[in-house]
This record gives structure tokens, C-alpha cells and sequence, in this order.
């Protein structure tokens, strides 16, 4: 590992020494009850800030040894109740304490259908069963609605949903794919897609068996790397529970689940099984092509205190998780007959923890985590081809010249010749993503006067493949052109981490101040390939000094590195499939085509760095007149954001015209073509014999092919932003609450990287093909950047009716500034983009700004190279020459024509003006009851009031409906049974 990296680790242990005392063998033991009825309370977990721990036996009895003498916050929990949190002295050994726990249920005062404000070092929400239920989530991406300024979106699982936290979907950075996303410690990766750097979809998590969602969008413990840009940790259900029904219904998907925690009897621990299947339309109206979501989960959890483990507590939890599922459109009568696609959206997922409390003078605990995780999301679609004249596909994978001919069983098949008719075709993917964990981490907690210090340290391994074989299918002889590629032949991915991390709370007078430092090293190895071993340090820094009850700052500033996706490291090879001959067609509409072939494979980068997040935030918490204001302000930076880049090389190829074949003696139905793999030399036989074989002519051509290779943004992303959350003072005749949260956010990136560009589609003016290569900041775009500005409000008004045990809110979702503008800078911040007047006169540009101004713009290439030289040449210098004597030179003439066809023009006149779109809102209202403690049904319509208003864009002048920005009324309900 890094060597800066362990002698920081030594520095950390030499300043810890004097703070590591011995323990004083304090014992602090009690009982758990139920608040209500006084029974006591089996499973339920006691926790100190200490790290100690212990779970209640089925007399509702726990025990925690070896403790020191100090002021300890106590933490209690059970599955189905309230957690309560205690403040304690141990001065001495404290038996007998007694825990009161309540029903967590609406006839609660503080029931919270909202996201739960962190209390901790940097910002963090945490969403609970109650909030859940009356959300109705179906898919977990749908919690989003309960962030500041969240945006309520129809719950569907016919399109993949991914959480992108503090980023918007359509912006540069992959922000969605730095987002981690974790389901009981299992982490929900994409790395091992060959598809794309996009975030891991979450469609396939059974929402019935959350039990609580955290997520942290501010500065993340060093435990958790492989990420950039914040994490969701998602909480299944442990514990002893009653039967539950769930039957869930809205206007795209149905869903049924049923749940139970089973106790296993005295010392046997608790089984957890849930059942879950959901089915989503694509289209209410016409319901065939659906996602299924069919999962089963099994959870054992279990404490074992006695023998060996009566004096050092050790707890078990292990669980595995089992979908089938996946999109399916082959019913669908809508499609043309015979065809259909089906998707997969198969998972296992398993889990094992061991936390075992050794309460010694050098160590308080270790935890053991372990899990793996495995998806098949292969494709298949079959579709129908109709062809008037016989056609070519594509096999081959080596470089040559191969001609095309009707598929032969056993033969090599690299260029085969269809002929014309209808036929159908099942073409499929084989992607299965796996990835593993396992990580051991030590805990010491030490609480010396009144300072308490949490200081861990730990290692994980994280491991990611591909099992799938890729793209192939069901009948080469009628299959378009595509080419094999192996996944699982691919490396794995390792990253072997190591990280130190120390929380002090210090009292200081009547104020405290809680600081969390950590640092990270990760060492990515993929064994067979080129990129070896990669090296980074992640410090992270998080503090909050809370003055009072009533007023507390934080503050927070960290690095965090995501590795890259084998889409980037591995992906998919193209090839440049050029047409060298062909021939005219037979009296059966038969012809014969050769094709050079040449593998593009995507080469290795030297210079490439893994993607790095810069996180920092600072905000505050007080309490004036009994309302609440959280403000918290962050700046996000993404630097080496991934991005695959094109260039291209000078090649040369034979090429055999048509008209080579005239005259040469052989009937047009007797011939029989072979070319000559390394030259492309066409021979022409007579299948009769009647003809000697005829060499025809050819010619060389010249043309550029390209060469795709992965890369970073040399120009950071970032973001910016302030989020706000107010809970007003209950208003209490009416038991009734009003929270404001909302965010102002700022987006900007700018791609000013020498980029290059080749038209392949098109010829030059001498009618061979095109000889030019232009170069441009940021790529062949009108625009290389963009920023955005939104400002979105939410009002939520909530009452709860404890004795009807119902709560009822109303959430009014608007938006007050929404805009965005097109951005054409160099690196100097100089424009590459000139206003125009006159399209068919690009020369004739103008002074006038194009963020200012209506008029069309024309965008010319900083550089270009030609075939014939390779050396950069200033693009406008030569057009313009070319230009003023294209009237007398043909060469001139020639240039001026070829070089145009760099050019980029605008289509409309408003490319680049800024975009203001007028303030919007939507309504949403949900109902939840409880029917004593057996049953609960919930209702909820999104934009129950239907609007179809319509906002304006500032940037065309035209009005469009809000339905593009709002959802669509829509309408749940969910009901629960509980015996």
C-alpha cells in the first residue's frame, strides 16, 4: 500500500496513546419494556456511545461489562417501536435500569411522515417505516420525494430508476454512478457493466422489506469508498414481527407481500422472510409489456452471550435475497407479430456480519462483514427483417478483406451473405455482473474525563467481474452484423482499502464540539491488464460545535475516489467495416460484397486517473420561537470525470468498383467471387469452368478510421448549492405541523479538451473519401458546456389524529426559478462560437455576444489535419485563403468546399440565450389510518388538482404545458394486515 498512508496510520496510534486507558470493569445492566404494556422485550439493542452493546434476552434483560467510568448517551431499538435515546453517568456500575419503549405506530404524537434530520458531524437524512408506508414507496428511488426541494415523481419499475444525489440525470460528471447505493451492507455496484458509466439501478430492491433508508449527502465516513458523491443505505426489517400483509395498487403497478419475523425460541435467534411480487405496466391502457419483481429474502439474526461468549457478546446476521423479474413485451398484441423483447432483472444478494463485543483495554469491538452480489440482466429480442435484395452481416473479428457468402455450418462465417426474403432473428446479450466484500474493521472507544473518543480502523477487499459471454445469437445464418466479445474472459477488478478514523466529542464550557477525521487509501490491481496497480488517499474531515440545544454550526471538507466501470476499463470493441467491392446484382437479385475489416479495440491509457469527488459543506441548526431551521450550503467538485474520446489515423485500402466487371466474359449468374485476405484483390471464376478466372482492377482509397480510448475531463464539474429545511412550531389545537425544505442549485461544466472530429459519412469535393480531421475545444458541438440554476420550495402540511390514529398531509411541490444556458468558451474563457446572420456566409461573423444576442452561430475548429499531412494547421487562416481564391485557383475552390464541411451552424436562432422557465407547482395529498393494531390503509393523489397549466420559455418565446415538468394526476393505495 501507499507508504504515505501507513505513516499516518503510525503518527495516529503515537497521538492516541495517551487518550487509550484501561478499563474500570463498570457494568451497566437493566431491562426493556414495552411502554405500554410493560412486557419486556426480546431483540432489542442497547447501545452506548462507546461502541459497547448488548441485545436484550427474552426477558427483556441486557448486560454491558467492562465499561469506563463517564457520561454515556444510551441508544435503544427494537423493531417495531420508537428508538429512545438516554443520557447516563457511570460513575460506578448501574444495575437495574429500566427502558420504556413505544409502539411505533400512528397513535403516536411524533409520528414523522418526513426525512429525519442527522444530529451528527455532516449531513444526513434517515427516512423511517412510518415515512415509508405513507409515501407508499414502491420503488426506493422514490424517497427522493422526502429530500429538500425532492420532486414526486409516479412510481413506475418500467424505466430503470438510479439515486443521484445532490446532480440532476442529463449532467456531465457520472454523478448518478458516483452515488453508492448499499442494501444491508451489500453494495448495489455497477462497476462490472460493460453498458455505460450510469448509476446502478435499485428497480430490483424490494421496497415491501425496507425498514429505514440513510441517506448521506454530505461528507461520508472513510469507511465507505468506491464513491464521489454521497451514499443510500438501505435497512431491511430484523427483528420479531407479526404476519403482515401488504396489497399495494396504483395505475401502472400492482403489488403483493407478506412478511413475518419469526422467533426461534430461547437463544435461537430470529428468522426474518419476506415475499414480494410486484408487476409495472409500461402502458395502463394496454397492460402486456410489464417489469416483474419477484423476491425472497431470509435474514437470521442471533446473539450469542453465554460460554465462551458470556463476557464478550458476539452477533450474527446473514442474509440472502433471491429475484426473478424483468421487462417482458411478448404478449404484447400491439407488436408486430412475432416480435418481442425480454429483459432479465435477476439478483442474488447475501450478506454475513459478526459483531463481537470484546470490551479490552486495546479494543472495544470488531466487526467482520462479508457479502456477494450477482445479477443477470441479459437481453433478448427477436426481431423481423424483410429484404428486397440479399444482404450482408458482419462477423468477423480478425483484420483482412473477406468476402460474403452464405452461412456454412462450421465454417468461419466472417462475412455472410443473406438472401432477399423475410425472415426472424433472436439476437441476446449475456451480462452478469458480479461483485464481492470483505472487511473487517476494530473499534476503541475510551472515554477519558469528559472527552469521549470513537476510534476505528479497517481493511475491505471488493472484487468485480463479469460472468455473462456477451452479445451472440439464436441463428448465425439470418443474424445481423454484430461481433462476439467474451465478458468473463476480462480481468476482475480488486480494491484492497485500508482507513483510520477517530470521533471525538469535546466538551468545551457549556458547549461541545464533535469532530470526525478519517483517512482512506485504496489500491485498485487488475491482474492481465495494463493499468496494474492505482494508488489514491482520501482524507475526510467533518465537524459540528453545538453552542446550545437551540444553535449548532457544521462543517465538513473530504475526498472520495470512484473507480471505474469495465465500460471504460474494458469495453466492447468496434470495428471499422469498409466496403471494398461490389458487385452488380444476378437475375435473383443476388450480389456479392467484400469488406475490409479492421478491430477498433479501445487502447490502454496511461495517463488515465481514477475519478475523484471534492466534497465540502457548511451549515447550521437553530431553534427560534420553537421553529426549526436546518441551512446547510455545500460546493461538490468532480474532477477526472470518466469520458471515452475519439481520434483518428491515416489508412489506406484497395477498393474493386463495379465497373471493373464489364467485359469480362462470365455470365452474371456463374460467378463466383473470392477475395485475397491481405491485399482485397478480387478474382472473378466461372462456376462452370467455361471461363478462366479474371483478377480485377482496383484502385486505393484513402480515409481516416478511428480509434475510441478512455479519458478524464481535464475541466472539473461542479455543484453547488444551499438546501433549507424549516419545521415550523406545531400548531397545537389542531395537532398540526408545516415544514418548508427546498434548495437552490447550481450546475456547471465546461469540456475545453482538444477533441477531434472526422466526417465519415461524406465524400470530399473530388468525390473520394473525406481527407480532413478537424480539432475543436470540447468537440464538433455548437456548445461544449452548460450551466443551470433551479430554486424548488416544498410545503408540507401534516396532521395527525393520535386517537383516530390517522395522519393526513398535504405537500405542495413548486418550482420558482428554473434555467439553464448553452456555454461555447476555449480554455482561456475566449469564445469558440460567433454570431451570424447569414448561414450560407460563415466568414461574415460578428462581434455581438451569443449569450445575448437572437441570431443564428457558426462554430469553427481551432485545427484540422489533412491525409496527405498530418501537421496542425489554424483552421480559419486556411479557410479564409481558400476562401478569397476559390474563384480562381481549383484548388482553392476544392479546400474552401471540404473544409466548410467542418463547420458547425446553429438551427435556431436562440442557441445560446438564456432559458428561464415561469414558476410551476403541483399538489399532492396522502392519507394514512391505522385500524387499531391490525390493519392500515393508505391513499395518496399526486397533482390532485390536475394542473395543465402551461409555462413559458424565455429562450424561445413559446408556451408548453407543465406536464413536461410535473407529474400527471395519479393515484395509489395501499392496505396493510397485521395478525
Amino acid at each position: 500500500m501507499n507508504k504515505r498512508f501507513w505513516r499516518i496510520i503510525l503518527l495516529c496510534v503515537l497521538a492516541l496513546e495517551p487518550v487509550i486507558g484501561w478499563s474500570q470493569n463498570i457494568i451497566f445492566s437493566g431491562t426493556v419494556f414495552d411502554k405500554k404494556t410493560s412486557a419486556p422485550l426480546e431483540f432489542a439493542t442497547v447501545i452506548l456511545n462507546g461502541g459497547q452493546w448488548a441485545i436484550a434476552d427474552a426477558k427483556g434483560n441486557f448486560t454491558i461489562k467492562n465499561l469506563q467510568a463517564g457520561k454515556n448517551n444510551v441508544t435503544t431499538s427494537c423493531l417495531g417501536y420508537v428508538t429512545r435515546k438516554d443520557a447516563i453517568d457511570l460513575s460506578k456500575s448501574l444495575t437495574g435500569y429500566k427502558i420504556y419503549l413505544e409502539e411505533d405506530n400512528l397513535a403516536l404524537e411524533s409520528a414523522v411522515i418526513t426525512a429525519k434530520e442527522s444530529a451528527g458531524a455532516t449531513t444526513s437524512r434517515t427516512i423511517d417505516k412510518t415515512a415509508l408506508d405513507h409515501v407508499q414507496v414502491m420503488n426506493v428511488a422514490d424517497i427522493g420525494t422526502l429530500l429538500p426541494g425532492g420532486v414526486t415523481a409516479n412510481s413506475t419499475l418500467t424505466s430503470s430508476m438510479v439515486f443521484n444525489l445532490r446532480g440532476a440525470s442529463s449532467e456531465a460528471g457520472n454523478n448518478a454512478f458516483a452515488t453508492a447505493v448499499e442494501v444491508d451492507g451489500v453494495r448495489i455496484s455497477n462497476n462490472s457493466s460493460f453498458a455505460s458509466t450510469n448509476g446502478a439501478s435499485v428497480n430490483n430492491i424490494a421496497s415491501s422489506n425496507v425498514e429505514s433508508v440513510e441517506v448521506i449527502t454530505g461528507v461520508p465516513s472513510v469507511e465507505y469508498g468506491d464513491m464521489s458523491a454521497g451514499i443510500v443505505k438501505i435497512n431491511t426489517k430484523k427483528g420479531r414481527t407479526p404476519y403482515t400483509i401488504t396489497l399495494s395498487t396504483n395505475p401502472k403497478t400492482k403489488q403483493m407481500s407478506i412478511s413475518k419475523g419469526f422467533a426461534l425460541g430461547q437463544r435461537k435467534g430470529v428468522l426474518n422472510a419476506s415475499l414480494e411480487r410486484s408487476k409495472s405496466f409500461s402502458n395502463q391502457m394496454s397492460p402486456y409489456t410489464a417489469y416483474d419483481r419477484n423476491q425472497l429474502s431470509l435474514t437470521y439474526s442471533n446473539s450469542f452471550t453465554h460460554g465462551f461468549f458470556e463476557d464478550m457478546p458476539l452477533h450474527l446476521t446473514a442474509g440472502i435475497t433471491g429475484n426473478v423479474g424483468g421487462m417482458n413485451s411478448e404478449n404484447d398484441p400491439d407488436a408486430f407479430a412475432g416480435t418481442w423483447s425480454k429483459e432479465k432483472d435477476n439478483a442474488i444478494r447475501s450478506n454475513i456480519t459478526l459483531k463481537w463485543l470484546l470490551g479490552k483495554p486495546w479494543i472495544t469491538n470488531l466487526e467482520f462483514h462479508g457479502s456477494i452480489s450477482y445479477r443477470d440482466i441479459s437481453y433478448r429480442e427477436r426481431s423481423t427483417y424483410t429484404k428486397a435484395a440479399s444482404t450482408i452481416s458482419l462477423h468477423g473479428t480478425q483484420e483482412g478483406y473477406f468476402v460474403a457468402k452464405a452461412y456454412e455450418e462450421g465454417a468461419s462465417n466472417d462475412a455472410v451473405m443473406i438472401g432477399a426474403g423475410t425472415w426472424y432473428n433472436v439476437m441476446g446479450d449475456k451480462d452478469k455482473p458480479f461483485n464481492f466484500k470483505a472487511g473487517l474493521k476494530a473499534g476503541l472507544g475510551r472515554t477519558i474525563g469528559k472527552v469521549t473518543n470513537n476510534f476505528k480502523a479497517g481493511a475491505d477487499l471488493t472484487g468485480d467481474a463479469n460472468l455473462g459471454t456477451g452479445e451472440y445469437s439464436d441463428d448465425l445464418a439470418t443474424a445481423p452484423t454484430f461481433r462476439p466479445y467474451d465478458y468473463s474472459a476480462q480481468p476482475v477488478m480488486y480494491n484492497l482499502a485500508a482507513y483510520l478514523e477517530d470521533d471525538i466529542i469535546v466538551p468545551v464550557g457549556k458547549t461541545t464540539l464533535n469532530i470526525v477525521a478519517g483517512i482512506r487509501n485504496d489500491n485498485t490491481f487488475i491482474s492481465g491488464s495494463a493499468y496494474g496497480t492505482t494508488s489514491s488517499i482520501s482524507p475526510r474531515l467533518s465537524a459540528r460545535y453545538t453552542v446550545s440545544k437551540n444553535f449548532s454550526l457544521k462543517g465538513g471538507w473530504g475526498v472520495a475516489v470512484k473507480q471505474p466501470s469495465f465500460a471504460v476499463l474494458f469495453p466492447t470493441p468496434s470495428y471499422q467495416d469498409i466496403e471494398s467491392f461490389t458487385s452488380t446484382s444476378g437475375t435473383a437479385g443476388t450480389y456479392y460484397s467484400s469488406y475490409y475489416v479492421k478491430p477498433r479495440t479501445i487502447e490502454y491509457n496511461d495517463a488515465l486517473k481514477w475519478q475523484k469527488g471534492i466534497q465540502s459543506e457548511f451549515g447550521t441548526d437553530f431553534t427560534v420561537a420553537g421553529n426549526k431551521v436546518s441551512l446547510t450550503a455545500f460546493l461538490n467538485r468532480t474532477k477526472d470525470a470518466y469520458t471515452i474520446n475519439t481520434d483518428y489515423e491515416r489508412f489506406s485500402y484497395n477498393y474493386t468498383p463495379a465497373s471493373a466487371l464489364t467485359g469480362i466474359g462470365i455470365d452474371v449468374d456463374n460467378r463466383v467471387f473470392s477475395v485475397d485476405r491481405n491485399t482485397g484483390i478480387v478474382t472473378v471464376s466461372d462456376k462452370t469452368g467455361a471461363n478462366d478466372p479474371v483478377v480485377l482492377s482496383h484502385t486505393t482509397k484513402n480515409a481516416f478510421i478511428s480509434r475510441k480510448y478512455a479519458d478524464n475531463l481535464s475541466n472539473p464539474t461542479t455543484r453547488y448549492g444551499i438546501e433549507w429545511v424549516i419545521d415550523f412550531k406545531k400548531i397545537k389545537p389542531i395537532n398540526t405541523t408545516v415544514r418548508l425544505d427546498g434548495t437552490w442549485y447550481s450546475y456547471k461544466t465546461l469540456n475545453t479538451d482538444m477533441l477531434q472530429y472526422y466526417p465519415s459519412n461524406i465524400n470530399s469535393i473530388d468525390g473520394s473519401p473525406y481527407k480532413y480531421v478537424g480539432i475543436y475545444y470540447g468537440g464538433a458541438n455548437a456548445s461544449n458546456g452548460e450551466k443551470t440554476q433551479a430554486v424548488r420550495t416544498n410545503v408540507t402540511i401534516t396532521t395527525r389524529l393520535p386517537k383516530a390514529r390517522m395522519i393526513l398531509s398535504l405537500k405542495v411541490e413548486s418550482s420558482l426559478l428554473r434555467y439553464n444556458q448553452s456555454l461555447s468558451e476555449r480554455k482561456d474563457g475566449s469564445t469558440r462560437t460567433y454570431s451570424l446572420s447569414d448561414l450560407g456566409k460563415p466568414l461574415e461573423y460578428n462581434d455581438n455576444s451569443i449569450y445575448s444576442t437572437r441570431d443564428y452561430t457558426v462554430t469553427f475548429p481551432d485545427y484540422y489535419f489533412s491525409f496527405q499531412d498530418g501537421t496542425l494547421r489554424d483552421f480559419l487562416t486556411d479557410y479564409r485563403k481558400a476562401y478569397e481564391n476559390k474563384d480562381s485557383d481549383p484548388e482553392a475552390m476544392a479546400l474552401y468546399g471540404d473544409l466548410t464541411k467542418l463547420i458547425v451552424n446553429s438551427s435556431f436562432k436562440y442557441n445560446f440565450l438564456s432559458n428561464y422557465i415561469s414558476p410551476y407547482f403541483s399538489a399532492n395529498v396522502s392519507v394514512t389510518k391505522e385500524i387499531s393494531n391490525i390493519a392500515s390503509i393508505s391513499f395518496y393523489a399526486n397533482n390532485f388538482l390536475n394542473n395543465l397549466s402551461r409555462v413559458k420559455s424565455t429562450k424561445t418565446g413559446s408556451y408548453v404545458s407543465v406536464s413536461s415538468y410535473i407529474p400527471a394526476f395519479y393515484y395509489g393505495l395501499t392496505l396493510r394486515l397485521k395478525f
